[in-house]
């Protein structure tokens, strides 16, 4: 649920070719007296969905000395890295193996990087992505581990990102040399997602024993963006019934994120940079509403115990709108620029498309690979998980369902499984014709699609406010007849941007 509960990871990640893992692995440890230390704390405070309301539990740490070399003379030697320090109380963390200090002779200055959540938290969001259905899953899975699990040290002259390709293959960002970690993969269920965050410093080496008491201050920065979806409507006739949201199609993988400058600097206010590669990978991100959750309803709605006629809470304009991403909470995705989606089929949203794993038809086989183009082939849209209803007359307790259609051979459904009294969902059935508890019945739910450009950064969190009050948009693109009209006019949305921190007044952003 986009949580952040970190726990310890034992052992090291894997030093790919472009740098030298041997140097890094027979150095030394330091033979300082004085043990290490870090006072930490999140730049920005998280919403109250996250588990980083004030400070990360555990982060995990890679040290290097500048002036203190390896062997070669090539690279700064390693003091120690993906190191887990846990908050050890009054905000002072510290690492279970008692790391410590180089001495002033050994080093002046040591540079300290940070990450959280874990790698292994990491992987499990990434692996959301993969089919386990699909008969190479072995085989993707294998890759998967392998291109995720580093942290890496490249502060040479090599142009070689940490994977051993050209930089040419990013944009935007130079990568030839610096402290990076990578890929980066964001999971398509957004209830699985985690919240990245990073710290650089460089510090000096404490001249005494209280010196080092004091820890080191790490600030932490948010390095991913968050996205809400909110929702009102003012249509006089039609109820309208949510159950999940979709994010289609932002940059999901093949990520790297370097703390350092173009140069290879460490000394970067910005905290550090995504590469994003120049053909990213880009899969829808959801969340289908599970047991536990409730249905978002606009409208005014018979009494479920039956009898009189009875209002919701009133998403009737903008200032009733509330968040309908459900207990999935909001959606954490990488930096994304994408022009909004045409409204019609479209070749770059294949279903279940990835350029990684090779599901399904590749899209352009004659000009593969092809460099991806956000700005002259957008394919950015959300998608709301929607059952139309009519509003009732007087005391009716059941109205005509006007969406999803009688003959779904136009469009995806979902069955969900709901209490017959009350708006929680049970969870998700196959077919209208499943089978459920006596207390329970099963309504069907299908995509309605907005168009949307995007241009997203990175520690920024975007409210999307939809307004359904003149339709409820067009078909999703994964639907047999993508783009067609649903019900009267298209979704109309505004978007506010906003710090990551709940206190931030917004600031209105012009509609894409």
């Amino acid at each position: 649920m986009n949580r952040l509960s970190l726990t310890a990871v034992a052992g090291g990640l894997v030093i790919l070719s472009s740098c030298s893992q041997e140097e890094m692995t027979k150095a030394p440890q330091p033979t300082g007296d004085f043990p290490i230390s870090f006072r930490a704390g999140v730049g920005t405070r998280v919403n109250p969905d996250l588990n980083y309301i004030q400070n990360p539990a555990t982060f995990y740490v890679s040290a290097y000395a500048p002036n203190h070399m390896s062997d070669t003379g090539i690279i700064p030697d390693s003091l120690f890295w993906d190191e887990p320090f846990y908050l050890m109380g009054a905000n002072l963390y510290a690492s279970s193996s008692n790391q410590k200090w180089p001495t002033k002779e050994q080093a002046s200055k040591v540079e300290f990087f940070a990450y959280a959540p874990s790698l292994e938290e990491i992987q499990n969001a990434a692996f959301t992505q993969l089919d386990q259905n699909d008969p190479n899953y072995s085989n993707n899975l294998a890759s998967y581990t392998k291109s995720i699990q580093f942290f890496n040290l490249c502060n040479d002259n090599v142009p070689l990102d940490p994977m051993g390709q050209m930089s040419t293959t990013f944009k935007d960002v130079t990568l030839y040399k610096g402290f990076k970690l990578g890929r980066f993969y964001v999971a398509t269920d957004i209830s699985k997602q985690v919240d990245f965050i990073t710290s650089h410093i460089s510090a000096d080496v404490p001249e005494n024993e209280d010196a080092a008491k004091l820890g080191v201050e790490l600030k932490f920065k948010h390095q991913l963006s968050n996205i809400e979806l909110r929702a009102f409507s003012g249509h006089p006739d039609y109820n309208i019934e949510i159950a999940g949201v979709r994010l289609g199609r932002p940059y999901t993988g093949n990520a790297i994120f370097n703390f350092c400058d173009g140069q290879g600097g460490v000394d970067y206010a910005a905290g550090g940079q995504w590469g994003i590669s120049k053909n990213p990978q880009r899969l829808p991100v959801e969340y289908i509403f599970g047991e536990g959750d409730e249905i978002y309803r606009m409208g005014k709605f018979n009494n479920l115990n039956g009898g009189a006629v009875m209002s919701t809470t009133p998403h009737s304009t903008a200032a009733t709108a509330e968040s309908i991403m459900g207990k999935g909470g909001n959606a954490m995705v990488l930096p994304t620029k994408n022009a909004a989606w045409g409204g019609e089929a479209n070749p770059w949203i294949a279903p279940k498309y990835s350029a990684f794993t090779g599901h399904g038809e590749d899209p352009y086989p004659d000009r593969n690979p092809k460099t991806w183009d956000p700005t002259t082939e957008g394919d950015m849209y959300f998608s709301i998980l929607i059952r139309v209803t009519l509003k009732p007359e007087g005391d009716e307790l059941n109205t005509p369902q006007i969406y999803p259609y009688g003959n779904n051979t136009t469009m995806n459904v979902v069955y969900l499984e709901k209490e017959k009294n009350s708006n929680k969902i049970i969870g998700r059935v196959p077919s209208k014709s499943s089978s459920v508890g006596a207390n329970s019945e099963i309504v069907e739910f299908g995509w309605a699609a907005v168009p949307v450009g995007v241009n997203w950064e990175r520690g920024k969190k975007y409210v999307y406010t939809l307004d359904f009050s003149d339709g409820v948009g067009i078909q999703d693109p994964e639907d047999p007849k993508p783009g067609t009209a649903i019900i009267g006019d298209g979704i109309k949305f505004s978007v506010s941007v906003e710090g990551w921190d709940e206190s931030t007044n917004s600031t209105p952003v012009p509609q894409e």
